[in-house]
């Protein structure tokens, strides 16, 4: 059987992608699934630049949803576009090769009814895929925290049949520790100061509907910071 992982990185990587896994999920049911075995993860990293713009401009989100929602130039918004778009893109480059595949994207859970909109929630979210690839863990600020760029990147995936060698990790618990900067800095107070574990479900960790994704939590870990400091 030839495995066609390197083809997957070489597209995606031309497309700046870093953190590409290949996972196994075979063993899920298959209303996570979709009865495709394996999974393929890649993630987006954001600018230095911009995660320390966020960072300098204490009402970011709220002066830009004030100035008409204006983020037609925002960085996270374009970012998390782009992930769709290539999750799309492997997709389809997967199928032309005779192949099964089914992008993550918004459009495409939302087109096949995939998305939860009124719990806001998929089957199987990117974050699942990201820990039991062991491309990072889940923080306090429930976002994937990653030794490279701790929470400042956006992920895609793409669930397919395809022949690839793939990795199934034990979940990388969290390494917060005491750290609650997160927790602190949420001015609407939904984060709740819980440490994930592979039980734990997102409502122990954050009120979703309360969350004005201020992008705070994001921006002012320490682990985004580490990140920011690196490269700027």
């Amino acid at each position: 059987m030839k495995y066609i992982n390197q083809e997957i990185v070489n597209e995606l990587t031309i497309q700046g992608a870093k953190l590409v896994r290949f996972v196994d999920i075979s063993h899920l049911s298959e209303v996570q699934n979709r009865q495709f075995p394996n999974a393929i993860i890649f993630v987006l990293p954001l600018t230095a630049r911009y995660i320390e713009e966020v960072c300098d401009t204490p009402n970011y989100v709220k002066d830009r949803i004030e100035d008409n929602f204006n983020f037609d130039d925002d960085e996270y918004l374009i970012t998390e576009n782009k992930t769709h778009e290539l999750s799309d893109n492997i997709a389809k480059y997967i199928t032309e090769k005779g192949y099964k595949a089914f992008s993550q994207s918004d459009a495409s859970l939302i087109a096949e009814g995939k998305y939860d909109e009124a719990h806001r929630r998929s089957l199987l979210p990117n974050k699942t895929i990201a820990i039991m690839g062991g491309v990072g863990w889940i923080g306090k600020n429930n976002l994937l925290i990653t030794s490279e760029y701790g929470a400042a990147q956006c992920l895609g995936t793409v669930l397919t049949d395809a022949p690839l060698e793939t990795v199934l990790n034990k979940p990388l618990l969290p390494k917060c520790g005491k750290c609650s900067v997160c927790v602190d800095i949420c001015g609407k107070q939904v984060l709740k100061n819980k440490k994930w574990n592979p039980s734990t479900s997102r409502d122990e960790i954050v009120d979703v509907y309360g969350c004005s994704t201020c992008l705070k939590c994001l921006v002012h870990c320490p682990r985004t910071l580490i990140y920011v400091k690196k490269n700027l």
